[in-house]
């Protein structure tokens, strides 16, 4: 989760992270059983978090973020609704490793990029993960849930000249389109036309999305950073979400068979030894 200064509109910002809610609270299908204490690493104002604590009554929740404004948002929130089972603290996932708790699963919910965009690149992504580990029980899991692509989307053209024809075709958004390729190179891969088609809705805070790295780690380099931890891979698989599907289809005409190649919701389950 960025810090306050580089969030330039905090309310639409918890906004759009609220919208897919539903999507999000997926990660539940992946906690393990018998949990009794889960982590959430970037929980903004705690709209998630809130949520997996009425849902599990018996689990404890910890919400952290970076955002001081987010943390307190989130505290007055759980008071409101009397949910006491959840606490949330604006701290670092590196000062927790100075605590004696421990915990059964460690979820990242649509934050990993973040790490990536608004720290040291793979080294920050990889150093969550290292902490993560640290902070989890025996037989605990790490929960990846992110816009995450196949490391073979970079090199597949598939479908990629009739996709981007498409979005030429609205005038409206060559321009963002413009900007993409500028920061990103040109879209001539599946991985870079779909990573232009997850934000360019995005326009009311396109200063901030259109620099914003949404799919750096592939499933791959997931895959090897568990392997250094010496975790054992769970469960991995990604798909796209009916929003997006049916937002593009609606914005672009792109068809089924076309929007097939464009799953980049992946959830990611890794096991502590």
């Amino acid at each position: 989760m960025p810090s306050e200064i580089e969030i330039n509109n905090k309310k639409i910002y918890l906004e759009r992270m609220s919208k897919p809610l539903q999507e999000k609270l997926k990660v539940v299908k992946y906690f393990p059983s018998g949990a009794k204490r889960i982590l959430d690493v970037g929980c903004a104002d705690g709209t998630v978090t809130i949520a997996l604590a009425q849902l599990f009554p018996n689990i404890e929740f910890l919400g952290i973020d970076l955002d001081k404004e987010f943390i307190s948002i989130a505290k007055d929130r759980a008071k409101e609704e009397g949910v006491k089972n959840v606490s949330f603290k604006k701290c670092y996932l590196r000062d927790l490793l100075q605590r004696e708790e421990k915990y059964d699963a460690v979820v990242f919910i649509s934050v990993m990029h973040e790490f990536y965009s608004y720290g040291e690149g793979i080294s920050s992504v990889l150093k969550a993960m290292a902490d993560a580990h640290e902070l989890l029980v025996d037989n605990g899991e790490i929960v990846v849930r992110d816009m995450i692509l196949h490391e073979y989307t970079k090199h597949t053209k598939f479908n990629v000249d009739t996709i981007l024809e498409k979005i030429r075709n609205k005038k409206d958004i060559i321009p963002y389109l413009d900007d993409f390729e500028e920061i990103f190179g040109k879209a001539d891969s599946i991985y870079k036309a779909n990573h232009f088609l997850l934000k360019y809705f995005y326009t009311e805070n396109w200063d901030r999305e259109s620099k914003e790295y949404y799919v750096p780690v592939t499933f791959e380099q997931y895959q090897e950073m568990f392997s250094l931890l010496g975790m054992d891979m769970q469960y991995m698989n990604s798909y796209t979400i009916p929003f997006l599907s049916n937002k593009w289809m609606q914005d672009f005409g792109l068809t089924k068979h076309e929007i097939e190649s464009l799953s980049s919701t992946g959830f990611i389950v890794a096991r502590k030894k």
